[in-house]
């Protein structure tokens, strides 16, 4: 008995020595650049706050710091390309409004109740850039192997640039213009008024069905 409760404590104490999570302060911003193997979850509309979770080594190697109204999110290793991302491990942001977004690397990376009147987005990597929300303009610029599901984030008008051989899906009430370079696939929900269209390789715009 005595030495289950041993081992049953060593294991918790482990656990704990695993888990943890270290709130970074930082000054107000309203733009995000996030690059490396992080996944990432902002949540838009409230107060600022990053926090990051994981293990004390990961905790460690995330760098956060503010410059000009930006969040510029990375990652320090040396083979930040051969590093792979385990549960648990991520960084958490809140902000009251968030106008654009940078992102690059292999992690997923969801942004939650995104508002305004104009949205940009750049996106590059292998990973998955998700996002909801509702905005009046959305700006995306979308390059690599990986996925971008923009089906929530409803737009009214959507200006959408892809290059690569992933998948991208947008949602666009009144206009939308779609450009598709390589393999990719472009899907569009929201049965937009106006749809303008050009594909450069064997990738494709289709509408939702």
């Amino acid at each position: 008995m005595k030495r289950a409760a041993i081992a049953a404590l060593l294991a918790l104490a482990s656990l704990s020595a695993q888990a943890a999570d270290q709130v970074r302060n930082v000054a107000p911003f309203k733009t995000i650049d996030a690059r490396g193997p992080v996944s990432l979850v902002v949540e838009v509309g409230k107060a600022h706050s990053v926090r990051v979770e994981g293990n004390q080594k990961f905790i460690d190697r995330v760098t956060t710091e503010v410059v000009n109204g930006e969040l510029r999110l990375g990652f320090e290793d040396k083979n930040r390309n051969n590093v792979n991302i385990k549960d648990g491990e991520r960084v958490v942001v809140t902000m009251p409004e968030l106008v654009s977004f940078r992102g690059e690397g292999a992690g997923l990376m969801v942004l939650n109740n995104v508002r305004g009147d104009n949205f940009d987005v750049n996106y590059r990597g292998a990973g998955s850039l998700q996002m909801n929300g509702r905005v009046g303009h959305l700006r995306l610029n979308a390059e690599g192997v990986g996925e971008v599901l923009a089906k929530d984030l409803v737009a009214q008008d959507a200006d959408v640039t892809f290059r690569g051989i992933g998948e991208v899906s947008v949602h666009a009430k009144n206009r939308l213009n779609a450009s598709v370079q390589g393999l990719g696939n472009l899907t569009y929900y929201g049965k937009p008024q106006s749809v303008s269209r050009s594909v450069s390789g064997i990738g494709n715009v289709t509408a939702a069905k």
